[in-house]
Order: C-alpha cells, then sequence, then structure tokens
C-alpha cells in the first residue's frame, strides 16, 4: 500500500488515492461483522447518546437562566408559583444543576466508552446514568415540581438501556465468532 501510495504522489494524486481508499474500505465494512457493529456502535453514540447530553446540558442551562422567572414548571399551569415553595425551590437549583450536568456528562463518557467496547464501564456508566435520574425524579417529585418533561427522557433512557443490552449482545457473539489469531513466540 505504501508503493502504490508512492505511485499516487509521484503522479501528483494522493488525494484522490486516499479518496479510493476510503471507499473501499466503506464497502467493505458492511460485509464483515465486527464492521457492522462499530457503524452501529457510532450511530448509536451520534444518534442517541450525544443528544441526550446535549439535551442535559440544555435543561442544566435553564437553571442558570434567571431573567425567566422560576426555572423548572410547578404543578398548576394556570397558578403561579407557590409563595411557600418558592425559598425551597430557588435552594434546590444547585442540586437539580448538579444532577444535569453529571446526566450530560455520563451521557458522553457513555458514548465514548460505548466506541471504545469497554464494557464493564458502559455497565457502571449506565448505572450512574440511571441512579441520577431516578435522584432526579424523586428530587423533583418531593419538590412538587413538574415531572411531565421526565417522561420523554425515562422512556429515552428505556431505549438507551435497551439498545445497550443489544449491542452488548451483539458485541459477545461477534468475538465469540471471531477466530483467535495464533500467537507468535
Amino acid at each position: 500500500m505504501e508503493a502504490e501510495f508512492g505511485a499516487a504522489v509521484e503522479d501528483g494524486r494522493p488525494l484522490l488515492f486516499a479518496l479510493g481508499c476510503l471507499i473501499a474500505a466503506w464497502r467493505e465494512i458492511g460485509k464483515q461483522s465486527e464492521g457492522r457493529l462499530i457503524v452501529a456502535n457510532y450511530a448509536l453514540s451520534l444518534g442517541l447518546l450525544i443528544p441526550m447530553a446535549a439535551l442535559q446540558f440544555q435543561q442544566a442551562t435553564g437553571f442558570l437562566s434567571a431573567a425567566e422567572g422560576q426555572p423548572f414548571g410547578v404543578p398548576g399551569a394556570g397558578a403561579g408559583p407557590n409563595p411557600y415553595l418558592i425559598w425551597s425551590h430557588n435552594s434546590a437549583i444547585p442540586i437539580l444543576l448538579i444532577i444535569r450536568l453529571l446526566l450530560g456528562t455520563a451521557h458522553l463518557c457513555l458514548a465514548w466508552m460505548l466506541v471504545e467496547g469497554d464494557w464493564p464501564r458502559v455497565v457502571k456508566c449506565g448505572t450512574l446514568i440511571g441512579a441520577a435520574m431516578i435522584t432526579l425524579s424523586l428530587f423533583t417529585g418531593v419538590l412538587m415540581l413538574d415531572l411531565s418533561p421526565l417522561r420523554a427522557q425515562f422512556a429515552e433512557l428505556a431505549i438507551e438501556l435497551g439498545a445497550l443490552v443489544v449491542f452488548s449482545r451483539w458485541h459477545i457473539r461477534v468475538l465469540s465468532d471471531a477466530t483467535p489469531e495464533p500467537l507468535t513466540p
């Protein structure tokens, strides 16, 4: 391949040679089970995990913008904020902000670990995300805040964790089907 690249450089077409290699690699990646697994891992990371992290960070910035008044929804949509709960809501902002930032960071870490194929850490990070979401919902419920924004996130979390289980089984099957390479002394 280095000789072919050297010839392409002499002809003045190294970029065309690299593009041809890239196209050939994309054709071959779908023919192998490891290649399909890698593409699916990237698709899950880029299509679900990173947008979920962005959603968590976007909701965390909602706690920082005090110009809009109350940073989170109160159950009575037509009623104004309960004057007896304003102090507790304002006191909870740092904790809710930390949980949201933790969830966003954990989703980014989960995407990275999935692409790396580090399954023990994927399990630990998935457990952390689940615990943080449960904590967030309990804390939000105790503060008598609107839980409706969390419904979609729990549904997406269930899809996310279900996909991770499917991917881990797929990964195990691909590894068990792979023939071990002989060790050279």
